[in-house]
This record gives structure tokens, C-alpha cells and sequence, in this order.
């Protein structure tokens, strides 16, 4: 999937339990100004999700997220190997 202008990728896993992470994705249809990319995890109990989204909503999220310590949201980066950019 294309990102859109001003759109980046982030993760959001849970901290803990898994339930909360499953009422935000469900929350997710309510909100279209976050997208759905990918769940990573058990079918019915993913522990991390993939979401497109402007930074303003991101940082939104994380203020709120930071308020129950339930679930986490970071940048979406790169993976490298020992710390090295891509070649």
C-alpha cells in the first residue's frame, strides 16, 4: 500500500495483555484518519499492529497511550543489521 502525502508508518503493540490492542483495532473503523496496514500475531490475538497515519494523530495516540501504559506507538523504521544503513 502507497503511503498517502504526510502519512508515515507506525507501529503500536501492547505492553501486556493483548485487549487493548484488540480494542483499538477495533476502534480503527471509527477513525479514518488511521489505516489499518498489518496485524502481526495469532489470527484472533495479534500482538502488534502496522498503521498509516499523519504525525499530529500519532502523537495524539501516544499522549493517550501514555495515560494507561496498555499499548506503545513508535515509527515504523528499517530493520538494518548491526546498526548499518541500507547499502
Amino acid at each position: 500500500m502507497p503511503q498517502a502525502p504526510n502519512q508515515q508508518r507506525y507501529i503500536v503493540r501492547a505492553a501486556g495483555d493483548s485487549a487493548p490492542l484488540q480494542g483499538f483495532i477495533a476502534g480503527l473503523q471509527s477513525e479514518p484518519a488511521i489505516q489499518l496496514v498489518e496485524a502481526i500475531g495469532p489470527a484472533q490475538q495479534p500482538h502488534t499492529v502496522v498503521i498509516q497515519t499523519d504525525e499530529a494523530t500519532a502523537q495524539q495516540l501516544a499522549q493517550r497511550f501514555a495515560s494507561t501504559n496498555q499499548l506503545m506507538i513508535e515509527p515504523d523504521r528499517p530493520l538494518s543489521l548491526f546498526g548499518h544503513g541500507p547499502a
